[in-house]
């Protein structure tokens, strides 16, 4: 399970390299793209979730609005919230609270603890999906779900690498410089990249581009297939209606807009001094226009993630069944 801590790193994004060139199945990585999903599943929809963060970096949140980058939230503590408003946990780390309204790129029903890359795109590593160990379910074919990602990578490494093989032309089109010992016609890039995950280090920008973009459309095509996405819906949704289930559930939001900001008020500062002058004047300057609110208590956070999870519930309910029309509208009173 991620850490609050980790809720707080959002600034710290990784390279797309480092994801899709991995050499361990359980690590490799599964883009929540939005308009890929929205592809995969024909289905778009909007919801509220909760995002935590602190001071410097609700600054960067307030400016992605819009964005179609996205953020990790939640949307039910389930049994965690008592911990935290003991004033453990969450009240101990950055102490601003994001309520977001976006959309909903994945609902998960735990804590998956996804990652960021630097373009704002979030991955969950394949592991993570195998099995929830907690509920004692498993991915039925999981293996054969990261053996066809094996073999589309090796037939990246075919169509961009050994197909350059005595071929100027594609050498040409890929940047890549012939050794001196060799000429176009006699050279074997394969020779120097002799697997995908070489790609990474010895690639050419172009060779790296094509190969991230070979992933991209080859892990899509992998997740359409009903067998796989299935079984992934099952398990990105597990704990979703459990009272069992372990922490807090996960949502994805994207081109979300910010509703509300709850602070804690020993958690930001002015001049070195507890207090919400310059957090104020920073969010302003970034756009912001909202309502920003002190934490006085702890029942500020339990109200806000109660009225988060009934919205929530409100937009199920009307999707479900047309004959519904309950209001949906944040209130931020």
């Amino acid at each position: 399970m991620k850490s609050f801590k980790q809720f707080l790193t959002e600034g710290t994004a990784t390279e797309i390299k480092e994801l899709i060139f991995t050499d361990d199945q359980y690590e490799y990585p599964i883009p929540f793209s939005q308009p890929m999903w929205e592809r995969i599943t024909s289905v778009k929809r909007w919801g509220y979730g909760m995002h935590v963060t602190d001071q410097e970096d609700v600054i960067k949140v307030a400016k992605m609005q819009g964005k179609k980058n996205q953020l990790s939230t939640m949307t039910n503590m389930r049994n965690e919230i008592d911990n935290f408003l003991k004033g453990g946990g969450i009240l101990t780390e950055g102490g601003v609270f994001c309520t977001l309204k976006g959309t909903v790129v994945q609902e998960m029903g735990e804590d998956f603890a996804t990652s960021r890359d630097t373009q704002g795109r979030r991955w969950l590593q394949a592991g993570k999906l195998y099995q929830r160990y907690w509920h004692g379910e498993m991915f039925d074919g999981w293996m054969d779900f990261v053996n066809d990602i094996q073999q589309m990578r090796q037939k990246g490494h075919e169509q961009i690498i050994q197909a350059q093989n005595q071929n100027p032309k594609l050498q040409k089109k890929y940047g890549v410089k012939v050794p001196d010992y060799d000429t176009p016609e006699e050279y074997w890039r394969s020779d120097d990249i002799w697997s995908w995950v070489d790609i990474s280090e010895h690639g050419t920008g172009k060779e790296k581009a094509a190969a991230i973009k070979w992933y991209m459309d080859g892990v899509e095509k992998i997740l359409k297939q009903k067998k796989y996405l299935e079984q992934i819906q099952k398990m990105l949704l597990m704990g979703k209606n459990n009272s069992d289930a372990q922490g807090w559930d996960e949502w994805l939001l994207s081109e979300f807009e910010i509703m509300k900001i709850i602070y804690h008020p020993k958690k930001v500062y002015t001049n070195r001094e507890y207090d919400a002058t310059q957090l104020k004047a920073d969010l302003k300057k970034a756009g912001y226009k909202g309502p920003i609110v002190e934490m006085t208590h702890g029942d500020v956070l339990r109200e806000e993630m109660l009225k988060i999870h009934n919205l929530n519930g409100r937009i199920f309910l009307n999707a479900k069944k047309a004959k519904f029309n309950f209001p949906t509208d944040y209130d931020s009173e």
